[in-house]
Formats: structure tokens, sequence, C-alpha cells
């Protein structure tokens, strides 16, 4: 006997956002449906967001679009390596968020196939049209202990991690990342106490909500805000989704507007990463974040000064924007736009420092600390 399809019904009603989420909820839990979930930032509509250039092997088709509620139909062709390969092809939804302007969940029911060859690796080139969040090891720690609390778990058991380690071994230059897959099974304090340990962060990580001995969640977080959920949908979305999405309006808010070509007298507007920790001890130190930025792709950078303090001039070839670096004091590097610096080129910035160097907190520039 054929399985009936549930989630015919959901792509079947005009939803608006709150039926969309009520309809989400009850559908993963009507059998094995998972819930992909994309926050994302973005200047531009949802209809003309998902549109593929010309001779893309993605074809886009808007089936329904209200209520701050857009349904789309994504075909993709693959390369016809495989005789006779079927195009990969499913539906997804993107949702407006009410309160803050410029910011879309995309979410999804379809298998994972048509998330990771479709619909996924558009978003990701989709730069600089759209802009994905970034969390922190420690956002994302505190993310899931919030997560833990609200919802009286007894503990999120950590059963997959993927794993981006800093090693440098004997006679190395510079230190180099590993990444490894790990399968824990190790509670949430104990699977952040590991990442801390191998002096890593979690690129994503897999986790089960457990009451006891009773499984209520199983969800996948990833570091650029995608995430996937099984059963207690609406728990996941309102204390996972919406805080992102919350963070992420804020970064916009942060990184808008710092080109100098954008504020009078083209005056800078620059910003300032705390590392929380004095790093830039010594020349070596200094060496080590050099090149580490120079790891950029798509990009150029100029050493003018490396020693006592550091002075880099940075060009980002994908959209032009051009930044100089400047470390002054043990623990802060002052990110300073210059004519043309983007949203995305200083997000795309923050990333790779985050990744290849050392997490901080951005925030506005106040001045030269001691």
């Amino acid at each position: 006997m054929e399985r009936f399809d549930f989630s015919r019904l959901l792509y079947d009603e005009a939803n608006n956002r709150e039926s969309l989420l009520r309809g989400l909820d009850s559908l993963v839990g009507t059998g094995p449906y998972g819930v992909t979930i994309i926050p994302y930032a973005s200047g531009q509509r949802p209809t003309d967001c998902f549109r593929a250039p010309h001779g893309n092997r993605r074809r886009f088709a808007l089936i329904r679009s209200k209520y701050g509620v857009h349904l789309f139909k994504l075909v993709f062709v693959p390369r016809r390596k495989a005789p006779r390969e079927p195009p990969v092809q499913g539906n997804f939804f993107v949702y407006e968020h009410p309160q803050f302007e410029n910011i879309f969940v995309v979410l999804t029911v379809e298998e994972s196939a048509f998330v990771q060859r479709a619909l996924m690796p558009f978003v990701e080139q989709n730069y600089p049209r759209v802009y994905l969040p970034l969390i922190s090891q420690e956002r994302l720690s505190s993310l899931l202990h919030g997560f833990k609390m609200r919802y009286g778990y007894s503990d999120l058991s950590v059963v997959r991690a993927s794993l981006r380690s800093r090693f440098m071994g004997e006679g190395q230059r510079r230190e180099v990342i590993i990444p490894s897959v790990s399968w824990l099974n190790l509670g949430l304090e104990g699977a952040f106490r590991y990442a801390q340990e191998q002096d890593g962060w979690f690129s994503s990580l897999t986790f089960h909500a457990l009451k006891g001995d009773r499984l209520c969640a199983d969800v996948t977080i990833h570091r650029s805000g995608l995430i996937r959920s099984y059963v207690e949908f609406s728990n996941v979305f309102e204390s996972l989704v919406l805080p992102v999405c919350k963070e992420l309006w804020g970064n916009l808010k942060l990184f808008e507007g710092r080109s100098r070509r954008e504020t009078e007298s083209l005056q800078v507007r620059p910003l300032t990463v705390n590392f929380g920790t004095d790093l830039f001890v010594n020349a070596e130190e200094n060496a080590k974040f050099i090149e580490a930025i120079r790891l950029l792709d798509k990009a150029s950078a100029s050493v003018l000064h490396s020693n006592p303090y550091v002075h880099l001039s940075l060009i980002d070839y994908i959209d032009g924007s051009t930044f100089d670096l400047w470390v002054l004091n043990p623990r802060e590097l002052v990110i300073v736009p210059q004519l043309k610096g983007t949203v995305q080129a200083i997000r795309r910035l923050v990333s790779h420092i985050f990744d290849n160097y050392a997490e901080g907190n951005v925030v506005d520039f106040q001045g030269i600390s001691r």
C-alpha cells in the first residue's frame, strides 16, 4: 500500500505565517518528516533572490506568495555523469520575519538529497544577495543551554559532531585547521569541554533532547545557521531559530552603513573585534594572524606594518570592498572599512577571522583601549 504524502496537504494550503508553523509542527509528528530551516538576510525580495542565473542547472518556479509566506518549486538537473540520472526536485517555503526587516527563513520538509544537492548549494553561492548567520562557539553553547533549560530537558546528548581543530606541528610556520567527525555520545557540558580540549569548535552537531530516558527531539544545528529538526518543531523554532534571526538582524544593523562613501565627509566607521584575552603578545603571534588573513579566498592582503603593531590593507575581490586592519593592543582588532565596505564583505571577513584565527565579540569602535 502506497504511503500517503502528508506534505502535499501543507503545500496545497494557502498558509500565513502562523498556519505554516502549525502545519510544520503537526507534520513532523505524522511520520519520517524532518524540517530543514535556513535563516538568512537579504536586501532582495524572495521572488528576486530565488532566481537562477541564465544557463544555471537550477530552475525556480513561484507557486504562491501571500501573507508573508512564499512557496517555491526547485528543479536541479545534475551533470550527466550517470546515465539517465533524474532531476532532483522539491518545494520550499520562504517565511518573512514579521518583526525584523530583511530577515527570512527557508523551510522545507523535503529529503536531505534535495537540501544538500539542490537547495543549500544555491543559497551558499548566492553571495552577496544572501547573508547567512555566523554562530560562534560561545553563542552556540548559550543557545543550547537556553533551549535545555526552557523546556526542562534533563540533558542534550550530542550524538554526532563535526569539529574543526587548530593544530601546529613541530617546525610548522602556522597552524592548520583539521576537520573531524565524531560520534561523541556526550552530554552538553561534556561535548563543549571536549571541543575546548581539542582547541576547536563545532561546525555542526546533532543532539537528542532527553527527559530521563525519553527522546523528545532530534536536532542538527550548523554554525551557518542551518537547522534540521525532527519532532517538537515549535520548540526548536521558538528557542533556536528565532534567536538566530534576532542576532542576524543585529549583525545586519551593526555592519551596515560602514562604507566611507555612506558617511558625511567620508568619515570612517570602524568595528572592533575584542578577543577577550591577550593574544597579540609577540611578533610570532602577529605573524600567525597575518598568515591567517592571507588565507581569505578571493582577496589580497598587503602588510604595511607587522611589529610591534599590525597594519594590513585588504581588498575583497568579490565585491570590491576594502579594509584596513589594525592591531594596537594585545586583545583587540580594529576593522576600518574604506570607501566601500559592504555588510556581506564584513561578515565574510569576520567569519574568516573566527574560523582561521580566533573568535571574539564584534562591537562598534569606541576608541583605542590599552
